[in-house]
């Protein structure tokens, strides 16, 4: 990939971490990023956001007590190693979290405060951090990078074209601190206003007046010559003309998509008559036309691997939960409902008091898949390399499982690995892989925590939706970037478990669970085996 190339000679050229970092936040920003690599987490100042929100869902029973200290905490502990805050405010910020937070406490409007002035400062603080030399972890940087910007409301597309035009098109040679302060400019310009015609494929058949928004089938034509796009080919029976305020043109033409499918529940449930939207947005001002795909959220391959695409039979739970897994690339509100059924209807045990420890089990499978997945795709693309003797030694392996053994012993043996571009990405795996290698029950169990938030975000979300009618929740987008793919992994393991070995979901948690607490560094090869 000629953007990976590039890389090379645009960033810190002699500096590997600002490789990985830049690397790291393509990797992000990619709509075809396994879900091993992706980005699991929200950034600093969503959190606190978030945590605000939620003291206030504490009076109406929405959320309980205990899920809002839980929070508090979590963030406390997080805040230490986030060097886009400044130290006062962070030691300030660790005290305001440890005394109990209620709806009009005194507490409450320092933590809104300084919550306001991290996001004003916080990418401008971690380039001043990197531009003094201050060592930090490229795997923390990138990670506290993108998420502040996702979610900011940019787009993941746009983000990646900002960010590849940099690296490989700009004629300025960035340092790493450079690319941050541009970063820090984009958070902080306001969002715009965007004129967006989504095309209908019927008309609405309404007896009175349409609504303003609406364009009959003529004037969805005349708006598409006017503003420059060929019209020729588009099939549409009318369209709606929205005016979106967003980040950039990307999220423009997704927010009006949400828009119209809301539209379109309420035009069924009031006349019977469905409304689908077409394949493409037109943003004024685009010359081109934006698909509106949204990035699949969730999957489970294990339905393929297995044949069980189109099995019959009895239904189990397990095929229930894929129904409700469909709907997770549904509108934002009915997917964080839908997902956290599907969790619950799988991996809740009779004896639970209250239903977060289901999430909590499926963290544990997803942490026990990790290190397989990844060296399994490690081992594929190394297949792939230029001719050297571990290539030829996996294409001999019968099995991933075989591949993925003979990868981590390379790993291990610190082997020299050639890769094919983008190689900044794969070097950055295998740093993972050997850090996992040196300590493999804490960083899975690290890997078990990314997960274990990322769900419990999620049923908050589930609770402010469901229990108090919030369908604009500042985290309910934020909960599916980050839950979703760690779903599909985790109920992939638990498919794979229920139709090869005929295994319960619960007894595949309560096998992680024990296998991750056990696993110590003079094993490496276990953590390929860990649900088996």
């Amino acid at each position: 990939m000629r953007s990976a190339r590039k890389v090379r000679r645009s960033v810190l050229e002699s500096k590997d971490s600002s490789q990985r970092v830049a690397a790291r936040l393509l990797e992000f920003f990619s709509a075809r990023t396994a879900w091993f690599r992706g980005l699991w987490e929200v950034g600093t100042v969503l959190s606190l956001r978030e945590l605000l929100e939620a003291v206030e869902a504490v009076p109406a029973g929405v959320l309980s007590d205990k899920a809002v200290e839980w929070l508090a905490n979590e963030l406390s502990r997080t805040l230490g190693p986030d060097e886009g805050i400044a130290p006062q405010s962070r030691s300030l910020l660790q005290r305001l979290l440890c005394s109990p937070l209620r709806p009009r406490s005194g507490e409450l409007p320092a933590v809104h405060r300084l919550t306001e002035e991290m996001d004003a400062s916080y990418l401008a603080r971690w380039a001043r951090q990197l531009a003094l030399g201050i060592p930090v972890k490229p795997e923390r940087v990138a990670r506290a990078v993108a998420s502040h910007l996702l979610d900011a409301g940019f787009s993941p597309d746009f983000l990646h074209r900002w960010l590849t035009y940099r690296l490989v098109h700009s004629t300025q040679i960035y340092q790493l601190s450079e690319l941050l302060e541009e970063a820090h400019a984009l958070a902080r310009t306001p969002p715009s206003f965007f004129q967006v015609l989504l095309t209908v494929h019927n008309a609405l058949g309404l007896k009175g007046p349409p609504p303003r928004e609406w364009c009959d089938a003529p004037s969805a034509s005349e708006w598409l010559l006017a503003n420059g796009f060929d019209a020729t080919h588009v099939r549409q029976g009318g369209g709606w003309l929205l005016t979106v305020h967003a980040r950039d043109a990307f999220s423009a033409a997704e927010r009006a998509a949400e828009t119209v499918e809301k539209l379109a529940a309420r035009l069924l449930i009031g006349t019977g008559h469905p409304m689908r939207h077409g394949e493409h947005a037109y943003v004024k001002g685009i010359q081109q036309p934006l698909p509106l795909r949204r990035h699949r959220r969730v999957e489970v391959r294990s339905l393929e691997r297995q044949d069980q695409l189109f099995a019959s039979g009895a239904p189990s739970r397990v095929d229930a939960a894929f129904e409700l897994l469909g709907q997770l690339d549904a509108p934002a509100v009915v997917a964080v409902a839908a997902g956290w059924a599907a969790i619950e209807a799988l991996l809740v045990a009779p004896e639970d008091g209250q239903k977060a420890p289901a999430g909590d089990r499926l963290a544990s499978l997803v942490a026990c898949s990790f290190p397989r997945a990844e060296l399994t795709l490690l081992a594929s693309l190394q297949s792939k390399s230029s001719a050297s003797p571990l290539q030829e030694q996996l294409l001999k392996c019968a099995s991933n499982h075989e591949r993925a053994s003979r990868m981590l012993e390379a790993i291990r043996q610190a082997q020299s690995l050639p890769w094919e571009e983008p190689f900044w990405s794969h070097q950055a795996a295998v740093a993972r892989m050997e850090g996992l290698l040196k300590d493999p029950r804490k960083r899975l169990k690290d890997v078990e925590g990314y997960a274990v938030r990322a769900f419990r975000r999620l049923y908050r979300q589930r609770n402010l939706v469901l229990h108090g009618g919030q369908t604009n929740a500042v985290a309910l987008r934020a909960s599916l970037r980050t839950a979703a793919p760690l779903i599909g992994a985790g109920i992939d393991r638990i498919a794979h478990a229920w139709f090869r070995h005929g295994v319960q979901p619960l007894e595949l948690a309560v096998k992680a669970r024990h296998r991750l607490e056990l696993l110590e560094p003079k094993e490496p090869l276990a953590i390929l085996d860990l649900l088996e």
